[in-house]
């Protein structure tokens, strides 16, 4: 079997997610300020507990049905659930602050990331990101990615939030291959979340290598490892298979996950 692209997570796998408290209590003032400069005064517990529990809900949203929550969308479900009809001038400006408040959780290259991409690129397989957003855009991502000097790595990028579709649906591996001119059978996507990189992946067609830095049971689906420096050889050994992996099986064991 010939493996032509391989496809790399970007959150968990090649960086770590941060300060996720910083990233929220930057959320939150500046929400504060700018619903206050509005005049929306509201109990600062209240607004720190709504804006996290939506930020949670949808997240969980789109890690279990892909769906891809436009940003003017989980703006309004905050500002409803507290009460508030924003108007345009006032989701533009909660937008800012909700799209860039990742920076402030200062995500960091996770070790061997680098030299991962590199064996992968010098082994001949063309790379491309696969990015799952909500409430970071491509346009704040693409930062990260530079700050990082990982951009380069990629010959394709792919967001969620530009395709319209999110992890685990298969619409989204799909892209992957079609926009890459290959077959998702000769696409090996690499992520660290069994539901939307690895069951998703698997799900479409495409082979799938589960990064588990948190050493948990390995399951026979997908080979694992928990050091990026071990993952090009485990792609290499699935470029090498004659058969694909079980994916339906492997939806229909896990689907209470």
């Amino acid at each position: 079997m010939s493996v032509a692209v391989v496809s790399v997570d970007l959150w968990g796998t090649l960086i770590s997610y941060g300060d996720r408290d910083a990233e929220a209590a930057w959320r939150v003032r500046e929400f504060n300020l700018a619903l206050t400069a509005f005049g929306h005064t509201l109990p600062a517990e209240h607004l720190d507990t709504t804006v996290r529990a939506v930020r949670a809900e949808l997240l969980d949203e789109q890690r279990q049905h892909g769906r891809q929550i436009p940003v003017p969308e989980q703006i309004h479900t905050i500002t409803r659930r507290l009460g508030i009809d924003a108007d345009d001038d006032l989701v533009r400006v909660l937008t800012v602050a909700h799209t860039h408040a990742v920076l402030r959780a200062c995500p960091q290259l996770i070790p061997g990331a680098h030299g991962c991409l590199a064996a992968l690129s010098a082994a001949g397989y063309r790379l491309a990101l696969a990015s799952n957003t909500l409430a970071t855009p491509g346009a704040v991502t693409r930062q990260i990615l530079d700050r990082h000097r990982l951009t380069d790595h990629f010959d394709r990028l792919f967001f969620s939030s530009e395709l319209g579709v999110a992890k685990p649906q298969a619409a989204m591996f799909h892209a992957i291959a079609a926009q890459t001119d290959t077959t998702v059978d000769q696409v090996v996507h690499i992520g660290n979340d069994w539901r939307t990189d690895v069951r998703g992946a698997l799900a479409a067609g495409c082979q799938a290598v589960w990064f588990n830095p948190g050493r948990k049971p390995s399951r026979p689906e997908a080979p694992d490892a928990a050091q990026l420096v071990d993952v090009p050889a485990l792609v290499q050994r699935l470029a090498h298979q004659t058969a694909p992996s079980a994916a339906p099986e492997a939806s229909a064991a896990d689907a209470g996950l």
